[in-house]
């Protein structure tokens, strides 16, 4: 199942937030697409989740806004 999750304009730490208790609901296999405009959390998301040892990309979808897509792995 995948889920989309949007950030755009919500300052540092409030997408990490929204992003650990989301995937938390995920199981194994599923992907959240976060959208994003905020540098911070487009450093602190994905080293987050490669410390959990899920699986990141990342693509910048305009100038200043990011997409994060987290697949959870275990």
């Amino acid at each position: 199942m995948d889920k989309y999750l949007d950030c755009t304009g919500e300052p540092c730490p409030l997408p990490l937030i929204k992003t650990e208790k989301e995937m938390n609901k995920l199981k194994i296999g599923d992907k959240l697409f976060i959208e994003l405009d905020h540098t911070c959390s487009m450093t602190n998301i994905p080293e987050w989740a490669r410390k959990k040892n899920y699986e990141v990309e990342t693509e910048e979808v305009d100038f200043g806004e990011w997409q994060i897509t987290i697949t959870k792995t275990n």
